[in-house]
């Protein structure tokens, strides 16, 4: 999942995952973003960037500016 959430923020940005200018570890632990989604259906909502980044049980990525 988090490398769905960075590829998402990278996309809407227009650079490549590796210039995201920001850690996603500054906004949640890419470890338990990760472990949430294997453990069953949720939905998490965080700030990450310039986003509202929400990420639901069908596993999509939204992104909404803050």
């Amino acid at each position: 999942m988090t490398e769905a959430v960075l590829a998402a923020v990278a996309e809407r940005e227009g650079v490549d995952v590796k210039d995201l200018h920001q850690s996603l570890y500054d906004s949640i632990s890419p470890e338990a973003l990760d472990k949430l989604f294997r453990n069953g259906p949720v939905e998490v909502r965080f700030e990450y960037m310039d986003y509202i980044v929400t990420v639901d049980n069908d596993l999509t990525v939204e992104l909404d500016p803050k």
